[in-house]
């Protein structure tokens, strides 16, 4: 049996590692067990954000955001992996099902934020629903309303604006399934 103890600095470093993430992770209402942040993603809660477990997200080389305004919710799965310079923003709702991945620079965004003839009447939020292992390409947006079945894939540089069913590889702007190879 190996008693051995770890140096003192692997020892520091794995404390101020769960300081920093403590730190990083306390607006949120709800953590899980075994949270992996990379850099310093900047969350922002005036709602409720759920994380599960086994959940990890980069913001490093570009910062990640989470925000969910007041009465706005963000709901995480478990093993949910978002990847750098993911913007995720609930004005109403998103939820992300278990082992679902985001690819980087993805917007989920349940608001316009503005009408298209007014800039001073915010747009009506929808919630975004994304079901479980799911994948989401890099650069990526989904709009408000949106609703992504069980383990489809979107593919990179998309706009997905409505239903994507369960299984289907989406592609385009605005989004569409794909037919299936021959």
């Amino acid at each position: 049996m190996n008693l051995r103890r770890p140096p003192l600095s692997d020892l520091r470093a794995r404390l101020a590692a769960r300081v920093s993430r403590a730190l990083l992770l306390r607006d949120c209402d709800a953590v899980g067990e075994g949270v992996l942040l990379v850099g310093r993603p900047q969350i922002t809660n005036g709602g409720r954000i759920e994380i599960g477990d086994g959940f990890a997200m980069s913001a490093s080389p570009v910062r990640s955001h989470f925000e969910a305004r007041s009465g706005g919710r963000i709901v995480v799965g478990n093993n949910v992996r978002i990847s750098y310079g993911a913007s995720v923003f609930a004005h109403e709702l998103i939820e992300i099902g278990d082992n679902t991945v985001v690819g980087p620079m993805a917007m989920l965004l349940d608001v316009d934020f503005h009408e298209v003839k007014s800039r001073e009447t915010m747009g009506e939020p929808r919630p975004i629903r994304i079901g479980k292992n799911v994948h989401i390409g890099a650069g990526v947006v989904i709009l408000r309303g949106a609703v992504i079945g069980d383990g489809a894939h979107i593919a990179a540089n998309s706009v997905v604006g409505r239903a994507v069913p369960p299984g289907a590889r989406a592609a385009g702007v605005p989004a569409r399934p794909l037919a299936p190879s021959p």
